[in-house]
């Protein structure tokens, strides 16, 4: 079972017209050269598992050609649709209040029209969800991976002792849609939406804009009214047009490409529900070290000041094109029998931008995961050596 996109059935149709008919030449030849651009068919994918509460949506993995959407990535602007994200309306007078005594970031101060990042955790310290909070005048929005919202609001709503908040699941009625490209901010400006500057949010009428950079180019989150989705997908292709911008419908294979090219940690895959903040890589980018209490706050507090986790997520900075796939083991440097395993291969990617080289992020074993070490990863039986890097300013 699949939760079913507004925009699924209009990109598949907008990608049929684009698909140019085989000439005659082509039927009689197949494997001739004629100069026509390929024939591009849609693939899909489902984002996560199936679940009674929380079935698995269907997101699409591409038109049928990877690199050129991730060139027009590079070089454009880029549609996503992003089916895999949930949305949970926080509103009343408190709601502020509330969520900073319950997120990993300080809110206290946060000012309408900003975002941040956070993380929901319990009591023992462990990861419920991995949020964008996006404050405005009259509500705050809090942006989520699809199968973490009922954990989410289950979470919050048990710490709700007579508050005045409100808290409402509005993924069926609102829905997202993510660009990417040097373009993105422009394109997006045309429609109304200042998303300039870092952690900047915006609302006109019904629609909310974030800027969200996740691929090292500028990135913008759309969340508009689901009756809306398909008008503002169009939108954005006139909106990049009348600026002379290359505007194209992107998948997840080439998306993914450019979020592990950039070194960009992705919950749910690269780190989890379970997970300690301090595992995760991006610590100081979710965690606040000068605000009030929280539940779990000793625990992350405790590791930070005085210990260390048992694991950690790192870059993989390996040495040629040869790719692990997700999954596969690590091994400490010296350990030529590969003997025990210390780390699983999360994501990884051949990066374009570098010829290719393949790129990859790993949970590593504290005991190795010492910066400009080495470790051994397996790819196709071979044991290739990288060095240890790390992701981000933990």
């Amino acid at each position: 079972m699949t939760v079913p996109s507004p925009l699924h059935a209009h990109i598949a149709d907008a990608a049929a017209a684009a698909t140019p008919s085989p000439s005659a030449a082509q039927a009689d030849r197949p494997g001739a050269a004629t100069g026509a651009p390929p024939l591009l068919t849609c693939e899909w994918l489902p984002w996560g598992p199936d679940a009674q509460d929380a079935p698995a949506p269907e997101l699409l993995a591409t038109t049928g050609s990877i690199e050129l959407e991730y060139a027009a990535l590079r070089r454009g602007v880029v549609r996503f649709d992003a089916a895999n994200r949930a949305v949970i309306r926080v509103g009343g007078a408190d709601r502020v209040d509330l969520l900073d005594r319950l997120l990993t970031q300080k809110l206290a101060d946060i000012t309408p029209g900003t975002t941040c990042e956070s993380f929901l955790i319990d009591r023992k310290g462990r990861l419920v969800a991995d949020l964008v909070v996006v404050h405005l005048d009259d509500v705050t929005l809090l942006d989520v991976d699809i199968h973490q919202v009922a954990d989410t609001l289950t979470h919050i709503e048990g710490m709700c002792f007579g508050e005045d908040v409100q808290l409402e699941d509005v993924t069926n009625t609102l829905h997202r849609i993510d660009l990417h490209g040097p373009a993105a901010v422009a394109v997006v400006a045309v429609m109304g939406f200042d998303c300039g500057e870092q952690a900047q949010a915006v609302q006109v009428g019904a629609a909310t804009a974030w800027r969200h950079d996740r691929t090292g180019v500028h990135g913008v989150a759309l969340c508009v009214p689901t009756d809306t989705a398909i008008a503002t997908w169009d939108a954005v292709a006139a909106a990049a047009s009348g600026g002379g911008h290359t505007c194209r419908t992107i998948g997840w294979y080439a998306l993914n490409m450019a979020r592990v090219e950039a070194l960009e940690p992705l919950a749910n895959i690269d780190f989890g529900a379970g997970n300690l903040p301090a595992e995760t890589g991006v610590l100081h980018r979710r965690v606040s070290f000068t605000k009030g209490c929280y539940p779990g706050q000793e625990v992350v507090a405790r590791m930070f000041n005085l210990g260390h986790p048992k694991q950690i997520l790192r870059h993989l900075d390996l040495p040629d094109t040869r790719l692990p796939v997700a999954g596969a083991q690590v091994f400490a440097g010296d350990d030529a029998d590969l003997a025990a395993p210390l780390g699983v291969v999360t994501s990884s990617s051949p990066a374009p931008l570098a010829s290719q080289q393949a790129v990859a992020l790993a949970m590593l074993r504290w005991k190795v995961a010492d910066p400009d070490g080495e470790v051994i990863v397996v790819i196709d039986g071979e044991q290739v050596r990288a060095r240890v890097k790390v992701i981000s300013d933990e």
